[in-house]
């Protein structure tokens, strides 16, 4: 007779989701960001993090493993928000104005930044030819780093 699975050896797809809200857990591992900054003007601290930063994306969602419950999404939020208040505003402007256009910063140093923003800005310009030969030029030269040659 087949021995029965113990909860922590079942599936994924078995394992019990979790009850708890992002802003619940927030609340308990980082309270900290969750406090007002002038900034966010009438938006929730939760709020003003999500709308700031990238979405959730795929391989970010919680789940269950040896020592307790992982979120990854929460996790960046935590890491960007505490980076994000370390920044002058002249800074947070600029990363604000980045999301609008969604282009996330991703907690890089704001001049590598700048250069990501203004690469994407320049991206979204090209037609659609002129986008196929930059990702073209694009891959040969990310096959040259990986031999150690540069163009």
């Amino acid at each position: 007779m087949p021995k029965k699975f113990k909860q922590d050896c079942a599936p994924p797809s078995a394992k019990p989701a979790i009850k708890v809200s992002l802003l619940e857990y927030l609340q308990d591992s980082a309270p900290d960001i969750l406090l007002p900054l002038p900034i966010m003007a009438e938006v929730s601290a939760l709020r003003f993090w999500q709308e700031t930063f990238q979405p959730l994306r795929p391989g970010e969602a919680r789940y269950l493993q040896a020592g307790g419950w992982r979120w990854p999404y929460a996790e960046r939020l935590v890491y960007l928000a505490r980076e994000f208040i370390k920044l002058d505003e002249r800074s947070r402007r600029y990363v604000l104005k980045a999301a609008a256009a969604q282009i996330w910063w991703r907690g890089d140093d704001m001049q590598r930044f700048q250069n990501i923003v203004q690469a994407h800005l320049r991206y979204r310009s090209l037609n659609p030819e002129q986008r196929l030969e930059y990702r073209r030029r694009l891959m040969q030269a990310a096959k040259g780093l990986g031999r150690g040659q540069l163009h």
